[in-house]
Formats: C-alpha cells, sequence, structure tokens
C-alpha cells in the first residue's frame, strides 16, 4: 500500500496567507524525506476563507516533492478542458512524469453561479471534459462533438511524458460510482464512509467494472481517510477532543468513530491493514487537525512510524 497526504489548504480570512503558504511548503518538505509516496490537493472556489488555488500550488510546491506523486484534484464542470488538459500536461513535464489528476464533480452551487456553469449539466460537463483531456493527451488533431464543447483539428503540445495521465475518480452515489467503474484508472473512496460500508460499495463498484468488462484493467483503489496521530492513543483523543464535541466536516457520529483515525500509530497501521485487505493499494490522509504544529506531528508519526510498517 502506497501512503499520501492530502494537505489542507483551506484557511480562516484573518490568517497571513504568505506565512500559510510556507507553512505548507515545510510540510511537503517533511513528507518528502519521510518517504511519503504522494501528494494531493483539493479543489474549491470563490470562498469566503483563504483556499489557494490547485494548479499553481501544486507548481510550486513540485520543487519539494522528490519521488512523490504529484495528485491534484479538480472538479471539472468548472474547467474549459483543452486549456485543462494544456495546464495538466504541463505539470506533468515539471514533475518529471510524476502526475495523476483526480477528478470530482462537486456541490458548489455559488460557484456555479459565479462561474455560469448551471449545476444542473454538470454530469454532462463532466463526461465531456474527462473524455476531451484523455483523447488530447493521446493524439493530435483531435476533433469532439458534444452537448458542451465541438471542435475539430485540435492538438496541444507539450504532451505528458507517457503520452496520457492517469485519471482517478472520486465519487459516492451509485451513478457516480458507475461512471468511476466505466471512465477512471481507479475509484477514490470518500473519507467519511466507514469500513463496513466500504466492503458494501466495493461489491457494488466491482460489479461494475465486470459489467464493463473493466476488472483486468483497472488495477489500483484508492482510500481517502482523515486523521489525528499522537503518541499514545489517549493524547490524541485527547487533543482531538473538540472534533467530538463540535463535529467534523459533516461526519455522523458513527463516521467520528469508525472512519476518523484518532489515536497512535498502532491504531493507524490496524485501519491500514483492513483497508488493505479490502484491496485498497493507495491512501490519501488528510490531517483532521490542520495547524501546523498540530498537522506536523502527524506527518512525523505516519513518516516514522507507519510507512515503514509498509514499505519493509
Amino acid at each position: 500500500m502506497q501512503i499520501g497526504m492530502s494537505l489542507t489548504t483551506s484557511y480562516a480570512i484573518d490568517r497571513d496567507a504568505k506565512t500559510l503558504m510556507d507553512g505548507v511548503v515545510e510540510q511537503v518538505k517533511a513528507m518528502a524525506k519521510l518517504g511519503f509516496a504522494s501528494l494531493s490537493l483539493g479543489d474549491h472556489h470563490v470562498t469566503q476563507s483563504h483556499y489557494f488555488q490547485v494548479l499553481p500550488t501544486m507548481s510550486r510546491l513540485s520543487a519539494h516533492t522528490g519521488d512523490m506523486r504529484l495528485i491534484p484534484l479538480f472538479l471539472l464542470p468548472f474547467y474549459n478542458p483543452i486549456l485543462l488538459a494544456e495546464q495538466l500536461a504541463t505539470l506533468d513535464i515539471i514533475s518529471g512524469g510524476r502526475t495523476t489528476v483526480i477528478s470530482g464533480l462537486g456541490h458548489q452551487p455559488e460557484a456555479h453561479d459565479a462561474f455560469q456553469t448551471p449545476q444542473r449539466l454538470r454530469v454532462s460537463r463532466f463526461v465531456e471534459t474527462f473524455e476531451i483531456m484523455r483523447l488530447l493527451w493521446a493524439n493530435n488533431d483531435v476533433s469532439y462533438s458534444g452537448r458542451h464543447y465541438s471542435f475539430d483539428g485540435v492538438s496541444i503540445n507539450p504532451k505528458p511524458l507517457s503520452n496520457s495521465l492517469p485519471m482517478w475518480i472520486g465519487a459516492n452515489a451509485d451513478p457516480a460510482v458507475r461512471r468511476a467503474a466505466r471512465l477512471a484508472d481507479a475509484w477514490v473512496i470518500s473519507p467519511g464512509w466507514t469500513p463496513d460500508y466500504i466492503e458494501e460499495r466495493l461489491q457494488f463498484y466491482r460489479a461494475a467494472l465486470a459489467e464493463f468488462g473493466r476488472s483486468e484493467q483497472v488495477g489500483e483503489l484508492v482510500a481517502r481517510r482523515d486523521l489525528h496521530l499522537a503518541r499514545t492513543r489517549d493524547e490524541a483523543l485527547s487533543e482531538a477532543q473538540t472534533l467530538f464535541e463540535d463535529g467534523y466536516r459533516g461526519f455522523g457520529m458513527r463516521e467520528m468513530r469508525e472512519s476518523l483515525i484518532v489515536g497512535s500509530a498502532a491504531e493507524c497501521i490496524a485501519a491500514l491493514e483492513r483497508l488493505e485487505r479490502m484491496g485498497v493499494t493507495h491512501i490519501l490522509f488528510r490531517c483532521a487537525l490542520d495547524e501546523p504544529e498540530q498537522a506536523m506531528q502527524t506527518i512525523r508519526i505516519l513518516g516514522e512510524q507507519v510507512i515503514p510498517r509498509f514499505h519493509g
């Protein structure tokens, strides 16, 4: 199992943005030294808080990522597919061929209003953008005729180093999971799902892969998990008490107890071993407590005590 981090890039508006970016850089430098497999960043728009946009931030951080895979996430309905294909191909050149893309549908009505991309059309925009980028990375003189985009004889250069990029899809609802099975190189599992529910949904996903004749083509399975680690389980629970009192990212109490990993390295390893038995090949962690010192504490425990368990 490969272990990566999805770093938080959303912060309160009263914080100093330059100081926050410097903190993210330091986290990435630590991750590179500690042997993390990947770095991921999320996507959100027209926010009332600071939100570092994914592509320029990932480009900035790539100077410090070492051998880590770069995994930016994009909510595809907001993007022009030709421009995004060009930009991601350039990121792949910058990274030396280490770029993978997570595609999401998203749910942010105010952004759809601001971008003038009607939310009711987001699925068709998602699919067309996904298909167009793949075509442009692999071919020259591409023609496409769709509901939102139609063009003839379009090429982009440079192309990604491998002539394409792995494309994962984050999906929750049944139609979206089926779309991931039909189109994606991997399905990205929600961080809020309990292990029992993941096992249930994996049956649905694998049946869809078989239906589309892709069971042998798709070798990766990705899960996202949120966590906070400390030297002991009691210390971690004490430090994370506010999460259980105030709530966390819409998680219900069961999800808080069973999906959110709060404890020592031992509890984290046990959770990962269960996911590994389910077939998960890549984990993307996100720090539940994202203040710089707390986040760095979790990153160091992962790097020093958890990652070696899965890499011998």
